[in-house]
């Protein structure tokens, strides 16, 4: 089914492109934009010394491609923290540490959206998780290491080899469909199938998810993994609050079987200062994996490309940090 349904989804985008292009001109080349996310400062770890961090420099390129009526989107981002960090976390100089999170191509079009993504930022961590996520040290998600090393949610920061194909917006709704592919030569062709719908007034949101994960990728499984994801967000006029819930079931290895929600808000004090608030909870199986956690943050906005934050976080299973940092945005 999943197969099928890659296969198909394949097809559909070729088919798009090919009618777009039929009768196309010359293609229009605009100036790419160059792209830059930083954020730099210092941490203190529960049991670590005190150690002035890159916490993420992501360095990417986003231009647009015109052919007549048909444009294509292409994304390419790569973050260098790791090449930073390298030296004294006991690596070498680092310069093989660039991780590419980004290389794809998005075609917009009447019939909805076609991505094309040999590598991505997720999409489901996006949609279904931004309510919650919104805290710069202490990220919550798993799959790349967060900075903190802390991960209560098992959703992943991206994937590989991945075609989406999203709705047109309908009374600002959305449905996302994805296949994920991550080994070539386990006889699956959709290793990782994720759906998601979500409807986003810019007040009110609310999304649900769902994304299972075939047997093979785990070799002794028996059963497919499933995780299922629930959100919702209301932004006030000072005040946003936002909760998300995740269930996991038939998780790989020895990880087993878990819940997790968090809930987190943010109060606009004024003249770009704000402050942040989240408790999240991790309830396993497996007791010794059980996890909870309160972070707090003050963060200043000087410019809708610069800000400066400090925060702290207390875990039950997780070591408490202190971090802060700035924040530069191209």
């Amino acid at each position: 089914m999943k197969s099928c349904f890659t296969i198909s989804l394949a097809t559909l985008s070729l088919a798009v492109i090919v009618a777009n292009t039929a009768h196309a001109s010359e293609p229009e080349f605009p100036m790419p934009k160059l792209t830059m996310f930083s954020s730099l400062g210092a941490a203190s770890v529960e049991g670590k010394d005190f150690d002035p961090e890159a916490f993420e420099l992501e360095l990417g390129i986003k231009g647009l491609v015109k052919l007549d009526t048909f444009k294509l989107v292409y994304i390419l981002n790569a973050d260098v923290s790791d090449a930073i960090n390298s030296k004294d976390t006991g690596g070498a100089d680092g310069e093989a540490d660039i991780h590419v999170k980004d290389a794809k191509v998005v075609l917009p079009t009447k019939y909805g959206t076609f991505v094309i993504a040999p590598r991505t930022a997720s999409g489901q961590l996006r949609d279904l998780y931004s309510n919650i996520n919104i805290f710069e040290y202490n990220e919550t998600h798993s799959g790349s290491v967060t900075p903190s090393g802390m991960a209560i949610f098992n959703q992943s920061s991206e994937a590989q080899d991945t075609l989406v194909y999203i709705t047109p917006a309908f009374n600002h709704t959305k449905v996302t469909f994805a296949s994920i592919s991550i080994p070539e030569d386990n006889g699956v062709d959709s290793d990782v199938f994720a759906v998601r719908a979500l409807y986003d007034d810019k007040t009110f949101n609310i999304g649900i998810g769902a994304v299972q994960a075939d047997k093979t990728l785990a070799g002794t499984a028996t059963e497919n993994y499933s995780r299922y994801a629930m959100t919702a967000g209301y932004q006030f006029e000072q005040f946003s609050l936002g909760a998300t819930y995740e269930i996991n079931q038939e998780t790989f290895g020895t990880n087993g079987d878990f819940d997790a929600y968090g809930v987190a808000g943010r109060y606009q004090l004024g003249k770009g200062l704000s402050l942040a608030a989240g408790y999240y909870d991790k309830d396993s199986d497996v007791d010794a994996n059980d996890n909870n956690g309160v972070v707090v943050q003050l963060k200043k906005d000087f410019s809708k490309n610069v800000a400066a934050w400090v925060e702290a976080a207390d875990y039950d299973n997780t070591a408490d940090n202190v971090a802060a940092g700035i924040n530069i945005t191209f």
